[in-house]
């Protein structure tokens, strides 16, 4: 079954399509129940812009949750630094190490983000939903607010791993308890984001709209080095000149 915000979306999208087709003063006049086609729709779509409201509005209480508990862990974590303070003077012992320096950043940027990420939701829940807003921009908070969450995790996984390698080990062992740290990151993104599949085609789309940016410069390059053939042809060794070359090299 397909997700009620996307169906919502696709009618909309349609309805605009149509619309944008149509003479403006096509779509003024009344039907037989004195509806434009703007109420014509609202009415005909109404239930599954319900739907759409709640299926919106869980997603972003259960992210919002989500959220607040990682900017908890990550506030908690600034007060119990690896290695503990100095009795006496109260500063950190590992301070002076480089992975502490990262411990410290990560922690930061993972509250961050997790308050952010608050914030964009708790929008998405005080809204009024309207029905036009379906099209693009309820979408675009939830998934702005869903790509910070999980930046947020991946910050907490850095930070996590820098605090096991600065206590535990070193060397070639830190690989191992880094890739074990970062492993709960992707293993979310793949299983709790509803928008996964959403944001894949978006990114597609995207790199699919950059590529031929990106080759437009060589496309030039090959182009120039086509006409400079054209125009001074060189002859390798398999290739024999023309007769009309030919003539053109015989001395008189």
């Amino acid at each position: 079954m397909q997700n009620p915000v996307f169906q919502l979306r696709n009618e909309l999208l349609l309805f605009q399509r149509v619309k944008s087709d149509c003479k403006m003063h096509l779509t003024k006049p009344l039907n037989n129940n004195h509806q434009t086609a703007e109420e014509l729709f609202a009415a005909s779509n109404e239930k599954l812009h319900q739907e759409a409201k709640e299926w919106l509005m869980r997603t972003g209480e259960n992210c919002t949750i989500l959220s607040i508990f990682i900017a908890t862990v990550a506030f908690a974590a600034a007060y119990t630094v690896p290695g503990g303070p100095n009795q006496e003077t109260g500063i950190p012992i590992l301070k002076g190490k480089p992975l502490f320096v990262v411990f410290i950043m990560a922690d930061v940027i993972s509250l961050t983000f997790a308050l952010t990420s608050v914030g964009i939701f708790l929008s998405i829940l005080t809204s009024t939903f309207p029905l036009q807003h379906f099209e693009t921009y309820l979408l675009k908070k939830l998934t702005l607010g869903i790509k910070f969450m999980v930046f947020s995790v991946s910050m907490m996984a850095v930070a996590f791993g820098a605090t096991i390698v600065l206590i535990m080990t070193h060397g070639w062992e830190s690989v191992f308890w880094y890739v074990i740290a970062f492993l709960p990151v992707p293993i979310f993104f793949l299983s709790y984001s509803p928008l996964r599949s959403a944001v894949l085609m978006r990114s597609t789309e995207l790199v699919k709209n950059f590529v031929p940016i990106l080759l437009l410069p060589f496309s030039f390059l090959a182009y120039g080095a086509k006409r400079t053939m054209k125009k001074f042809p060189i002859y390798g060794n398999n290739t024999q000149p023309t007769q009309s070359t030919a003539a053109r090299c015989t001395p008189v």
